[in-house]
């Protein structure tokens, strides 16, 4: 039998059932991001707190679909801190966003290590490399590279494309 045709098992070992730790989870992102529109106090870390809340989800039962969201939450939530907290000029915004949310890729990464079942798949190491890498021409002052990142994207995709394509298909 191949593995399409079993699905992957999970399996749950964390301190709450599955039902009631996802129930919860939601729950407790609801209330943020509902805190949010009392306080904007509370509105500027609501990212930052659902991220740690599905973090905690994480280390309860090692499912890979909390890493996800705690990595994109996680990142952009470091950047609207990081904006908003005056602590870079301006002219950093960019640099700092792209950052932040490439951090946050690279997060989902390495959480899928720690996942059960592990995933080890680099999907994620492909958003966090490109937006790592425009991040980086932006903190170095250097806009003009952005013209040869997009091109070097182009170049892999293109290239990934026709090696799908032409590739032989030896499980006939």
């Amino acid at each position: 039998m191949t593995t399409a045709s079993h699905p992957r098992t999970r399996r749950v070992e964390g301190i709450v059932p599955e039902r009631r730790l996802l129930g919860a989870t939601l729950l407790v992102i609801g209330t943020i991001v509902a805190a949010g529109f009392v306080s904007d106090a509370v509105d500027r870390y609501s990212l930052l707190a659902s991220s740690a809340t599905l973090l905690v989800a994480f280390g309860l039962s090692r499912e890979y679909g909390y890493a996800i969201p705690a990595g994109i939450t996680g990142g952009l939530g470091t950047a609207v801190y990081l904006i908003t907290a005056g602590t870079f000029g301006p002219s950093a915004t960019a640099s700092v966003l792209f950052l932040s949310v490439a951090g946050g890729f690279a997060g989902i990464w390495i959480l899928g290590l720690m996942a059960d079942p592990q995933e080890r798949h680099p999907w994620p190491l492909v958003p966090a490399t490109i937006l790592g890498s425009i991040g980086a021409a932006f903190a170095a002052g250097q806009p003009g590279a952005l013209t040869w990142i997009q091109m070097a994207v182009a170049a892999v995709i293109i290239v990934a494309g026709a090696g799908m394509l032409l590739r032989r298909d030896h499980t006939a």
